[in-house]
């Protein structure tokens, strides 16, 4: 039997890959920070602070086939403005990208006589810097460059045995999926709620996750943005940058003209 990995097991996205994989017939080992947590989507737990080489090394204990990077954190309650919370930004550039990078320096360590398949899941809020969750795309940023850019040495250094590969996910429809009202005005709440409303649930993406895993030809995967969003992206980068700032604004409060 095979032996999947995965952290942030609790999340909406993490239960539903280890139901997925549970379904496939998988051994799934669940990793939270959490003291207790029960469900059907594991078949063992591991308690882990995710903070340290040694948290890195115990998950590779498990002698896993994969091992999935899903933790994140997305900040869901900030201060005036809208504005970041001091207390949130050194966790959340842990969980969501040097810890995961420890683990893959850790399993790089190895001699492995059949392929680790380590998989970092990047951003599920549309891929790019936007007032939609700032601190949470800062964390994942770095994650996506640091795995195209160390992946292919550690496959070559390993032989060909620990191939790191990415996932983008996009948005997964859910409580998460929305960024704190104080941070859109009106128009920005609407065309936000159009792509939550329409994006798809996380069972929907575990399966081809574990599907785009399995298949192994690719070294980035991501969801299929409609064209529609892509649009959107573009234009409120042009309007939200320092100079238009002052005629123009997706946030409330900050040089917005009336």
């Amino acid at each position: 039997m095979k032996t999947v990995v995965i952290t942030g097991i609790s999340g909406t996205l993490g239960s539903a890959l280890g139901q997925e994989y549970i379904n496939r017939g998988w051994q799934v080992v669940g990793v939270t920070r959490q003291e207790t947590l029960e469900g059907n989507f594991f078949n063992t737990l591991c308690v882990s602070q995710q903070q340290t080489l040694e948290d890195a090394q115990k998950l590779l204990e498990y002698d896993p086939d994969v091992i999935i990077l899903n933790a994140g954190q997305i900040e869901t309650e900030v201060g005036d403005g809208g504005v970041p919370l001091v207390e949130i930004v050194e966790s959340m550039n842990r969980v969501n990208y040097s810890w995961p990078a420890l683990v893959a320096l850790e399993a790089a360590k190895l001699k492995r006589e059949r392929p680790l398949d380590v998989v970092a899941i990047g951003s599920i809020a549309d891929g790019s810097p936007s007032c939609f969750g700032p601190l949470y795309h800062s964390g994942k940023i770095p994650l996506h460059y640091y795995w195209s850019g160390v992946g292919p040495i550690v496959y070559h250094a390993s032989n060909h045995q620990i191939p790191m590969r990415l996932y983008r996910p996009g948005v997964i429809s859910g409580p998460l999926a929305w960024a704190p009202v104080n941070r859109l005005n009106q128009k920005g709440y609407k065309i936000r709620a159009n792509r939550v409303n329409s994006a798809p649930p996380a069972e929907k993406v575990a399966k081809t996750i574990a599907s785009w895993i399995e298949k192994n030809q690719e070294w980035v995967g991501t969801y299929d943005e409609p064209f529609s969003f892509k649009i959107f992206k573009y234009v409120s980068s042009l309007l939200c940058s320092p100079i238009y700032l002052t005629n123009y604004s997706c946030l409330d409060g900050i040089g917005a003209a009336n």
